[in-house]
């Protein structure tokens, strides 16, 4: 990669998208769910908690891809090895969260949160479609069998706590790749390794 402007924007993208991604999931966990959880209603509770999930799905996908791709790129475009092994690992760190999210979150807490939410929402006529083909959305039902049970014996204010705090070790996965992106980025023409 010759044009510097590509990999000013790269680093620029690199670290950017990881901390905002971070922030978000940082204030869903702690300053979204907590007044949710103590003052809302069952009811109220799993139509806020479904929307505020749904929502994400609008913008975490931008902020993974793109801190992905251009951590990934700096890692082939760096000078060094130290720099490559930085970068590298800022994009693994980001990439995790997409098979965490489709392959842990989904099937379990995520789903048995969507499965919940109809249960108490279905008098009021809302239904979600069961997932049809291999990858989750956040319109569908992909709880397991065993996530939907645990849906059924637990409070929707339990299911939003437990997300919650799972929720919260994303936005360290996240700070992290973004602390090594900005390493990176700073040590870059520096003469360290």
């Amino acid at each position: 990669m010759d044009d510097p402007r590509i990999l000013r924007v790269a680093q620029i993208v690199g670290i950017t998208a990881p901390a905002i991604y971070s922030s978000f999931t940082f204030a869903y966990s702690y300053a979204v769910v907590p007044p949710l959880v103590a003052h809302a209603p069952e009811k109220l509770l799993a139509k806020q908690w479904l929307q505020a999930y749904q929502y994400a799905s609008t913008y975490v996908p931008p902020l993974i891809l793109s801190g992905t791709i251009c951590n990934a790129l700096l890692a082939y475009s760096s000078p060094t090895l130290g720099l490559k092994l930085l970068y590298g690992s800022a994009a693994a760190l980001v990439w995790v969260i997409i098979p965490v999210t489709l392959f842990y979150f989904e099937p379990n807490v995520n789903g048995s949160g969507k499965w919940k939410a109809q249960k108490l929402l279905q008098e009021d006529g809302y239904y979600m479609r069961e997932q049809k083909g291999r990858f989750p959305s956040p319109e569908v039902h992909t709880a397991t069998p065993e996530a939907r049970r645990w849906a059924e014996a637990v409070a929707m204010r339990d299911i939003v706590k437990k997300w919650a705090r799972l929720n919260a070790g994303r936005f360290v996965v996240t700070a992290i790749a973004m602390l090594l992106s900005a390493t990176a980025t700073c040590t870059w023409g520096t003469g360290l390794p």
